[in-house]
């Protein structure tokens, strides 16, 4: 049982590569895996046959177009990405920002869906990546609301993304009660050096937090905006929690 294991060890390694990096020539892929070039080229063409890779114009092995088939299956199955559609594409059109979609997992956050930005491009999560619960205004919306996720930080060490990434419990308990307070997150640059966020929660039937959505985009761009953008947030994530309650 080991080898079928490894091999798909190493092809999972190998799409997260792709994902992360874009096309990649074998070279690379090879010591990344730390296989030798004649099977990472097997492994290539394997995964080629079933629409997983493909290879680019200049030899570079890319993600094949399967893949969109596959990650349109997986927001299919989830109740907070189908319910989040329609109001993702109403916040991308009205303020022209990046807006996201994600969901607690464990100790991080993870990015389910996305609608693109037309005014910054450099955004450090994209669907399928992860922050951690203390960084974005998405992770800190989700905390601030998840009294038990917030404990159970306890005694772990807390990455520090940039300099104004909140690492402390301390820091956390005040941010989560200025979050309960006005209804929504503010990320100032917490992520990535001048971008910054806006998050806000959304309940599910349990009436616990299910997902949150926000806003992200140049600093000057969202903070000053951030009273229209917050109310356009908050309605949106009031009409997400409701279907979400509708189709329970």
């Amino acid at each position: 049982m080991a080898k079928p294991i490894q091999l798909l060890a190493k092809s999972s390694k190998l799409l997260h590569s792709l994902a992360d990096g874009g096309a990649l020539p074998i070279s690379e892929l090879a010591e990344e895996l730390d296989m030798p070039r004649p099977s990472v080229y097997r492994l290539t063409d394997a995964l080629r046959l079933v629409g997983l890779t493909s290879t680019a114009e200049d030899g570079r092995i890319q993600l094949g177009v399967e893949v969109l088939h596959l990650a349109r299956a997986v927001l299919d199955t989830l109740p907070e990405a189908r319910a989040a559609q329609g109001e993702l594409q109403r916040l991308n059109r009205v303020t022209g920002q990046t807006v996201y979609l994600c969901a607690p997992r464990e100790n991080t956050v993870a990015c389910l869906d996305w609608v693109r930005g037309t005014r910054v491009s450099l955004l450090a999560l994209s669907p399928g990546g992860t922050l951690p619960v203390n960084a974005g205004a998405t992770s800190r919306a989700v905390l601030a609301y998840s009294p038990g996720l917030l404990e159970g930080l306890s005694g772990l060490s807390l990455e520090k993304l940039t300099p104004n990434t909140l690492t402390s419990l301390e820091g956390l308990e005040r941010d989560g009660k200025e979050i309960r307070q006005r209804g929504y997150s503010v990320s100032r640059e917490d992520v990535t050096a001048g971008v910054s966020a806006l998050g806000a929660p959304v309940f599910g039937p349990d009436g616990k937090v299910s997902c949150a959505i926000s806003l992200a985009g140049l600093t000057d761009d969202i903070l000053g905006n951030e009273s229209e953008y917050a109310s356009e947030l908050l309605t949106s994530a009031g009409k997400i929690q409701e279907v979400l309650k509708a189709s329970r």
